[in-house]
């Protein structure tokens, strides 16, 4: 019996990158949900009956364990849905006028530019084909880290653009609190974040601004030193 389909078994299939990069992905966003999931718990229990009556105070901290997780848990459920869509999206590229994308990002982050103080400047940007609603998630999320990642003034940021041979070359350069430059490929991985839970965030922004550029068949990369702000730089096939 054991020497039956010696020589004639198959060997078993090693697994490809992309399932790798899959499984890996499933991993790390199974680890970052039950993190908010254990602050509303505790959350739960301070403000719960049981073991008599709480204070003042541990019932004000149950209740800001319960906001913080629930905010934590939305904001990782929306980028988990936006990146899984765009890995099965086919972008449809049509003429886009990449001002009106650009003021698109700038209005649905009214409340967070305002309440930052950040100040925004753009050279005049062209009309391409592209999908506006990829490249609008892919400055909405640069100009958020603009905003969240500064220094004690508020955040001063400007976009460049510039035509190269066959592509435009655009970036976003910001005043912040920068980061070391060995770590300019790893802010692009899936729930990277360099800072932990001093700022918020899912880590998933640059990883969808990365995928939407590649889409187009662009190139993203990013250039910083600690203390002296980021250029985020991407490029657009003319």
């Amino acid at each position: 019996m054991t020497g039956k389909n010696q020589g004639q078994g198959v060997a078993p299939q090693e697994s490809s990158p992309d399932r790798e990069s899959v499984r890996d992905f499933i991993s790390m966003a199974a680890h970052d949900l039950r993190e908010p999931l254990r602050a509303i718990r505790l959350g739960a229990r301070l403000l719960g009956a049981e073991g008599g009556e709480r204070s003042q105070e541990e019932a004000a901290q149950g209740a800001r364990y319960l906001l913080d997780g629930t905010q934590r848990l939305e904001t990782l459920i929306r980028d988990i849905a936006e990146y899984c869509y765009e890995e099965v999206r086919e972008p449809e590229l049509r003429e886009t006028d990449l001002e009106c994308v650009f003021l698109e990002a700038k209005t649905e982050l009214a409340s967070e530019i305002k309440s930052s103080g950040a100040q925004i400047t753009h050279d005049p940007l062209p009309t391409l084909q592209a999908n506006s609603t990829s490249l609008t998630a892919v400055f909405r999320c640069l100009l958020s880290n603009a905003c969240k990642f500064h220094g004690a003034a508020p955040a001063v940021v400007h976009v460049a653009a510039a035509q190269g041979a066959g592509e435009w070359i655009f970036s976003m350069r910001d005043n912040g609190i920068g980061f070391d430059p060995a770590y300019s490929a790893r802010i692009f991985r899936p729930f990277e974040r360099l800072n932990g839970k001093q700022y918020p965030g899912s880590g998933l922004g640059l990883t969808l601004a990365r995928k939407a550029i590649e889409q187009h068949g662009g190139r993203i990369w990013a250039e910083s030193s600690p203390g002296n702000g980021s250029t985020v730089r991407f490029t657009l096939p003319v």
